[in-house]
């Protein structure tokens, strides 16, 4: 049985303490962007349904899952194609999976995912003033 240098412990919990830390730093982003995607998509639902929406932790799930999907699309694929295959995948989950039962078809998914493309444009472009101006 061989020792186990002390340097390739040090690097191995430095590699361990850096993975962490930006795992750290990516899911606080991670979970701003599916809070703000959350608010824009039940906007724009209870915009095109015409009343209020009720199913918060569906379009919570859908904007999870739109989001990991564009993540991974983005990381693989070209900028054009990824935005195509993130549309694509929530026009997809809009219309079989929200809007479904009310009647709208493709039309009123695609004028759902829009709607939700501008109301996070918004929300975003918010956020982004907000950073500029700390509280201290």
């Amino acid at each position: 049985m061989s020792r186990i240098s002390l340097r390739v412990v040090a690097y191995f919990f430095g590699a361990l303490a850096l993975a962490i830390y930006g795992f750290i730093a990516y899911s606080v982003v991670f979970v701003v962007n599916a809070v703000a995607m959350t608010i824009a998509l039940y906007v724009a639902i209870s915009v095109v349904v015409g009343r209020e929406f009720k199913k918060l932790l569906n379009v919570f799930i859908i904007s999870f899952l739109v989001i990991i999907t564009s993540e991974l699309c983005f990381s693989y694929f070209q900028n054009f194609i990824a935005f195509c295959i993130s549309l694509f995948v929530l026009l997809v989950m809009i219309r079989y999976s929200l809007i479904k039962d009310h009647d709208s078809g493709w039309f009123g998914a695609l004028c759902t995912g829009l709607m939700t493309l501008i109301f996070l444009l918004l929300i975003e472009i918010i956020l982004a003033i907000a950073q500029l101006f700390p509280l201290s």
